[in-house]
């Protein structure tokens, strides 16, 4: 069976964090899900019904339509599926879906500048993570629902623990499965990472995807390429990286978007968010993420009803290297929620 069989579509994420007069930083892949109670026949505003259990709805905040769709059985909590980058489609997450999908209802979160949530422009006033975290409430006040559960990779842990900071009444739980730097220096450590396990080979095509020329002519490829050739550095299994490589598809990504965030927050630090979280939150990490120990033992100690849990063997996306494991620990916490 394919990784993509596995996973339901592409689902491994990574950005470039390119940002002029500063060194390169990269990151990161994505996952992640938000579990809430909602009514599919309650009527609410903006949701249409489709064909087979899902339904399709948007909303409007500041001018922008942001979109998701809903699948799972027709009742039972929601989980909200925060996709990683910033910048990555939704359908890398289906694989995440497809799992919880079975007891629970996903809702497959299409992030601003990503899937069919366009933009009119990407610059620091619409892409920042305030206005990703205002994104996620208002979309919990059209649903009519009093919490959420998130479930995120990545990106998708960073802002699925800044709206439980964010707003503590509203956050059920939240599950992270691969980690988000929580800080600007944890993403260096990221970045450092990823390089270290480069190869000669590697690093030379890297290098020639960031060549200026290169670059200047279709910055987009540029950034893909680049994205592509780190991928081997996110799993301990070659075998699987090698093939999530070869799956990786560009219309998965906007590479517009991460220049833009880093240019809002700079160096952003959610440390601070992380001590109001009032929710259960699971920390789920591989033993060989590129985040490193370091930053999830910090958010460990810094959430006061947070659980920590490490796979051995695995990288930055448990549920594809260790996908038993994974889901064995996930549904074990969801199970035991107040």
């Amino acid at each position: 069976m394919t990784q993509k069989a596995r996973a339901g579509k592409t689902c491994f994420t990574s950005r470039a964090f390119d940002r002029a007069g500063v060194k390169t930083v990269k990151t990161h892949i994505a996952a992640l899900a938000v579990v809430c109670a909602l009514n599919l026949f309650g009527g609410t505003d903006g949701v249409a019904a489709t064909p087979q259990d899902s339904i399709d709805g948007k909303i409007t905040r500041d001018g922008v339509d942001l979109f998701y769709k809903i699948v799972g059985p027709p009742s039972g909590d929601y989980v909200l599926v925060l996709s990683g980058g910033p910048g990555e489609d939704i359908h890398s997450m289906q694989g995440i879906a497809d799992e919880l999908g079975k007891k629970y209802r996903c809702i497959m979160w299409e992030q601003r500048g990503t899937g069919r949530s366009k933009l009119p422009s990407y610059e620091p006033s619409t892409i920042n993570l305030n206005a990703y975290v205002e994104d996620i409430e208002a979309l919990r006040k059209q649903l009519h629902t009093e919490k959420f559960i998130l479930v995120g990779n990545s990106w998708g842990m960073i802002l699925g623990l800044a709206y439980a900071g964010a707003h503590p009444d509203a956050a059920c739980a939240v599950v992270t499965i691969g980690s988000g730097p929580i800080t600007f220096e944890y993403l260096g450590v990221f970045s450092d990472n990823q390089f270290a396990r480069l190869g000669a080979c590697e690093l030379e095509a890297r290098d020639f995807w960031k060549d200026p020329a290169r670059e200047a002519a279709d910055p987009d490829r540029a950034s893909f390429e680049r994205l592509r050739i780190a991928a081997v550095a996110y799993f301990f299994d070659r075998k699987k990286a090698l093939q999530m490589q070869a799956e990786l598809d560009p219309k998965d990504y906007n590479f517009r978007v991460p220049p833009a965030f880093l240019k809002a927050e700079g160096k952003y630090d959610i440390r601070p968010k992380l001590r109001i979280i009032a929710a259960p939150v699971l920390l789920l990490q591989g033993r060989q993420d590129l985040a490193g120990e370091a930053n999830i033992w910090e958010a460990h100690s810094l959430i006061k009803n947070s659980t920590l849990t490490f796979i051995d063997k695995c990288g930055h996306m448990p549920w594809l290297e260790q996908p038993e494991q994974t889901w064995k620990i996930v549904n074990d916490f969801l199970a035991h929620l107040p």
